[in-house]
């Protein structure tokens, strides 16, 4: 049930669609059970016309019979119309809100969620409850007005054949509810496979050159394979569940219209008044509309159980949506801000770890002055990069503090902290756009000279001008540009910002031996008088740093320039060797 509020909430400011779809529904609604009405009343004056020989022609009745299917079919034509825009408009802040949380939910959240799983979410579950709106609304509408009039006509009518469809119709109703129950679950685990397999897809798609060079083509089918297969069973199951629906209610309805139909007939003969004194009469055109009436009145639900299948998928994907809509945000309780450049950062006995289980930084203590170039080395899984994820706020150390200027960076909002920073990553990030969108990325009223010579100082400039129309080319993360290329530009996007401290994080592994060169005399520019903190694994890269910690199973295992660690002949003396062994 808290998963319906939560849609519910998306209402709210529609209430004027939804009141017009109502009334348009009613409208549509009331004018077919007219229909029946005038049907038998054209069927009477036929019969008394064949019994008496008198030729009667009522043309008033066939001209307002006339009107009422003109509105009835305008009234049906809007009120669908008006449903499809309403679930439009719905699902149109569903996604903005679902991508607005993505943006909002801690770093954590996105680690620990496939991508491939929360892109489904994010698409192919947004169109499943769109697909069960459209449903449910068309019928709740329609089906509502329906079976409430539809029973008054009849009781009005005729109570005892009232009586009869009111007792058997039902039946079909409490049957599809049974089979949704059942198919429900099944559901669930379909969801959740299609998750797994779009994840599964975008992993494999992402790294396809790497599955192709290492012949993982079949390994790596076999198990998308043995997915797929769990997902055909589970959606068989599904399916075969949710058929049993439709077959079932349409053979109690048609059960029901033959009852009906034979009790009518016995009525009109007179049969219940001689052998049990009942005083109920009908005629033959009466009886025509009453099986009309019985008709419209089991039409809501065999509706209603036709799109059980796509209504208990809404159900699923609208959970599987609010696990996103419903979990915390990225909480901020830093109310302070910093003005001023940033003098010192120190780390005081930090402890962190992205799991209870797994220790990774422990008593981690240092301190970064103004200006200085600071190197973290050290093997993979060491707790480099998770230096700089504590340093930025992306997450927060389990204990110890982080201190910038002596402020504790828990005290900072994370927007004033992260203006005073820019990184390049080892992952490039190129877009869809041109090159020159590419660079200026997030900011305003830049001058094209500026983006000039932000490329030039990054090595980019020459390879960009060989593009076919230079800056103006346009150019996505999966094609246009080499892997070296596309790091070329997000340096050169950094270069433009001229971050108060640089974070360079493997900033250069993918850039060839004479391109590095070039850009880390960039860097060397770009960091002059700024702090500047390098993560790299090629070692040759921050040999002129300040200070070079040397990292180890979370722990700082030695500190100093590259001439004090080589002369200790420890770690990291190990570390550069292994790089320049012949």
């Amino acid at each position: 049930m808290k998963d319906i509020k939560t849609l519910f909430k998306y209402f709210k400011n529609k209430k004027i669609l939804l009141i017009s779809s109502l009334f348009l529904a009613l409208v549509y609604v009331i004018g077919n059970l007219l229909i029946p009405l005038f049907s038998a009343k054209i069927i009477d004056d036929i019969n008394i016309m064949i019994n008496t020989n008198n030729f009667y022609f009522d043309y008033k009745v066939y001209l307002i019979s006339g009107i009422i299917v003109i509105v009835v079919v305008i009234a049906q034509y809007f009120f669908i119309s008006l449903i499809n825009i309403f679930v439009e408009k719905v699902m149109k802040q569903l996604k903005d809100d679902v991508y607005q949380k993505l943006n909002n939910v801690p770093i954590s959240f996105i680690d620990t969620h496939g991508h491939g799983d929360l892109l489904s979410r994010s698409i192919n579950d947004i169109d499943n409850i769109a697909n069960a709106l459209i449903s449910s609304f068309q019928q709740a509408f329609e089906g509502i007005i329906m079976i409430i009039t539809t029973l008054i006509i009849m009781y009005l009518y005729n109570y005892v054949l009232a009586t009869v469809v009111l007792i058997l119709t039902p039946l079909g109703f409490l049957l599809s509810y049974f089979v949704a129950k059942k198919s429900h679950n099944l559901y669930q685990k379909q969801g959740k496979l299609q998750g797994e397999i779009g994840s599964l897809t975008l992993e494999n798609v992402s790294n396809i050159e790497l599955i192709k060079s290492n012949n993982y083509e079949e390994i790596s089918f076999n198990k998308f394979k043995e997915k797929n297969d769990k997902l055909y069973c589970v959606g068989q199951k599904a399916q075969f569940a949710s058929s049993w629906t439709n077959p079932s209610t349409r053979l109690i309805n048609n059960t029901t219209y033959g009852i009906v139909g034979l009790i009518g007939a016995l009525l009109i003969i007179g049969y219940f008044n001689d052998f049990w004194g009942w005083e109920v009469t009908l005629t033959i055109g009466g009886l025509t509309a009453f099986l009309q009436y019985s008709t419209q009145f089991a039409k809501p639900f065999n509706e209603i159980s036709s799109c059980v299948n796509e209504i208990s998928l809404g159900y699923t994907s609208l959970k599987r949506v609010n696990e996103i809509l419903l979990s915390s945000n990225d909480i901020d309780d830093g109310k302070k801000t910093i003005d001023s450049d940033i003098k010192c950062i120190s780390f005081n006995k930090v402890y962190f770890s992205y799991d209870k289980n797994m220790k990774l930084i422990e008593d981690f203590n240092f301190t970064i002055n103004h200006g200085e170039k600071i190197a973290i080395v050290g093997p993979t899984g060491c707790g480099k990069t998770t230096i700089v994820n504590l340093l930025l706020r992306f997450y927060d150390p389990n204990s110890g503090t982080i201190n910038l200027n002596d402020i504790e960076s828990k005290t900072i909002s994370k927007e004033s902290l992260r203006n005073h920073f820019g990184m390049v990553l080892q992952d490039t990030w190129i877009f869809n756009g041109t090159i020159y969108q590419n660079i200026i990325y997030g900011r305003d009223n830049v001058d094209r000279n500026e983006v000039i010579l932000a490329s030039k100082e990054a090595n980019a400039y020459d390879f960009i001008m060989r593009l076919p129309k230079g800056f103006d080319t346009i150019v996505s993360d999966e094609s246009g540009l080499s892997q070296g290329e596309k790091q070329l530009i997000c340096i050169a996007r950094m270069m433009l910002v001229k971050p108060e401290i640089v974070i360079l994080d493997e900033a250069t592994s993918n850039i060839d031996t004479r391109s590095e060169l070039k850009i880390i005399d960039g860097f060397n520019k770009l960091m002059k008088n700024r702090t500047s903190i390098i993560i790299a694994h090629r070692l040759s890269t921050i040999i002129n740093s300040d200070k070079i910690i040397v990292m180890k199973n979370g722990h700082i295992d030695d500190i100093g320039t590259h001439n004090e660690l080589l002369a200790k002949k420890g770690f990291y003396y190990d570390l550069y060797s292994s790089q320049f062994e012949n």
